[in-house]
């Protein structure tokens, strides 16, 4: 099919989304470390008549260290919703291995590639651009729309929680992650566990006493392990875990492995652990309607079922892991498929790319975003961007590049979507 662009998304200029991506993959920014990208898109964002402030943000988990956040304001004449659009300043994940220059911007054959192309400075030129174009059109808005380049979205999204803290909010957001143009109403959520397990130090000469109250902590967690079942492998409803299957998110609820530590006392100790003990962590990707109390009690469930039939199972838990508690713990996100925010935005895609919009948990299946933290904070909120990890063999990945063409469509998607939500 074929539609008509508005008119105000014929005001954005590929040649303009095209500059302001490279100049923003131009300028390194790992978490953390968004000071010169910050001050960049500052002045940008000024000079396109927001009214702009500079927020600091503390690290997370180290107090020496600072970052800065730009929050641009288009102030509406009253009497509308407010927006935001948000994205991340920081590369979600920075790879060697690159056959181009990562900060070269290089642009060829229609793409541009770059670290960060399309995560997550693809989703702020977008979001730029898109406003831009509602600027140069000369639409007045009733309510405000807020441009918020966040700091540290790999460090669980601290720079969009110090934003929220701070008291500033919107009626409605979109969060500008890759999702191949996708509109992202289900994301799936994320938990993170610690597990510890104990057993008493035991010699190869030992009495039946004592050999009956030891189980090797390897060997326990082993256990675990093999209960929860494979890495990345769907967990079966009805089995260890409660949830009810969403039909957007097939394959979830999930889980990976992340780290196991053990220690042995001829061995040099590197975690700080007793050498009695043995730790893993693992992460869940969950789905609508699972909390962080029901994951407890399944997990719950599943220890004292392997204690039931090895008394020398000797186990603790953390939910969530200490120092994920503020970080890599989100609620899974839903957003109603008719919620004006939905429909809207799916008919700036579609006129942009004259084709029917994509709704549903494909675009994003697996992963989490900032938008996640919005939505815990009650505000209706998708995640749309530009770029699509399948495109690679595996993800994370170097060489990471996003179509120009794409770029151009969410840009103007976005634009109708500010005109139709705020205006």
């Amino acid at each position: 099919m074929t539609t008509e662009l508005t008119s105000v998304q014929k005001h954005v200029d590929p040649a303009r989304v095209l500059e302001i991506e490279q100049a923003l993959l131009r300028i390194p920014s790992s978490a953390f470390e968004e000071h010169a990208i910050a001050d960049h898109l500052a002045e940008r964002m000024t000079d396109i008549g927001l009214d702009v402030m500079m927020m600091e943000v503390q690290h997370p988990f180290n107090s020496a260290s600072k970052s800065r956040q730009p929050v641009g304001i288009l102030r509406g004449t009253g009497g509308g919703s407010s927006l935001m659009l948000n994205g991340h300043m920081d590369p979600g994940v920075e790879m060697p291995g690159w056959s181009v220059d990562p900060y070269g911007a290089k642009f060829e054959d229609g793409w541009v590639w770059g670290m960060g192309a399309h995560d997550d400075k693809g989703g702020l030129t977008a979001a730029f651009c898109g406003l831009e174009a509602v600027i140069k059109s000369g639409t007045r808005l009733k309510g405000d729309v807020l441009l918020c380049p966040v700091v540290a979205h790999k460090l669980g999204g601290a720079g969009t929680r110090a934003l929220l803290k701070s008291g500033i909010s919107a009626d409605l957001c979109i969060n500008m992650e890759h999702s191949n143009n996708t509109i992202a109403n289900v994301c799936v959520g994320i938990l993170m566990v610690r597990i510890r397990v104990e057993a008493p130090e035991l010699f190869f000469r030992y009495s039946a006493e004592a050999k009956a109250q030891y189980w090797n902590p390897i060997e326990q967690l082993c256990e675990v392990i093999r209960r929860i079942g494979p890495s990345l492998d769907p967990i079966p409803e009805g089995s260890w875990m409660s949830f009810t299957s969403h039909p957007e998110l097939p394959g979830f609820p999930t889980h990976t492995f992340d780290t196991f530590h053990k220690e042995h006392y001829y061995q040099r100790n590197l975690s700080g652990l007793h050498s009695k003990q043995a730790e893993l962590l693992l992460q869940f990707r969950t789905v609508p309607g699972q909390t962080m109390q029901s994951v407890a009690a399944d997990l719950t469930r599943l220890l004292e079922g392997i204690k039931r039939e090895h008394p020398a199972f000797n186990y603790s838990f953390e939910l969530p892991a200490k120092g994920t508690e503020n970080g890599w713990c989100q609620e899974p996100m839903a957003c109603s498929s008719d919620h004006a925010l939905v429909t809207t935005l799916a008919e700036g895609q579609m006129r942009a790319s004259g084709a029917p919009a994509v709704i549903g948990g494909w675009g994003r299946l697996g992963n989490v975003g900032d938008g996640n933290i919005i939505a815990a904070f009650g505000i209706p909120t998708v995640q749309y961007g530009p770029g699509d990890i399948r495109i690679y063999k595996e993800w994370p990945t170097a060489d990471e590049r996003v179509l120009l063409s794409d770029l151009v469509a969410a840009a103007q998607a976005v634009a109708h979507a500010t005109v139709k939500l705020s205006g």
